[in-house]
């Protein structure tokens, strides 16, 4: 049953409730991964930001994993998997943690 919708908000897709591919499920899922990490390491201090979006992308590589692992996915399937967004997210998180000394500014004494 579909509720009453004033402005037309629920056919915004414009795909006539059609489900999503499983590639672009983990595409969202591994874009909202990263759009955490980012807003919980923009509360810690500036000097801080890219040290923590990497461990909290590390994390969720982990959580990515261990989630795929626990699914019994398939490491090369032809499609995205968990697997991929645990690599995605490691090999972001690892380039935030290579970035962070290069792109700190230096102290002015």
């Amino acid at each position: 049953m579909r509720l009453h919708d004033p402005w037309g908000w629920n056919d915004w897709s414009g795909r006539d409730n059609e489900p999503v591919g499983p590639n672009e499920e983990h595409l969202i899922r591994w874009g909202l991964t990263v759009a955490l990490s980012l807003f919980f390491a923009s509360l810690y201090p500036a000097d801080l930001v890219l040290v923590m979006l990497g461990a909290f992308l590390l994390l969720g590589a982990v959580g990515a994993a261990v989630a795929a692992g626990v699914r019994g996915e398939e490491v090369f399937a032809p499609h995205l998997t968990r697997w991929d967004e645990a690599a995605a997210s490691a090999a972001l998180g690892l380039a935030a943690l290579i970035a962070a000394p290069v792109l700190q500014a230096p102290a002015c004494a």
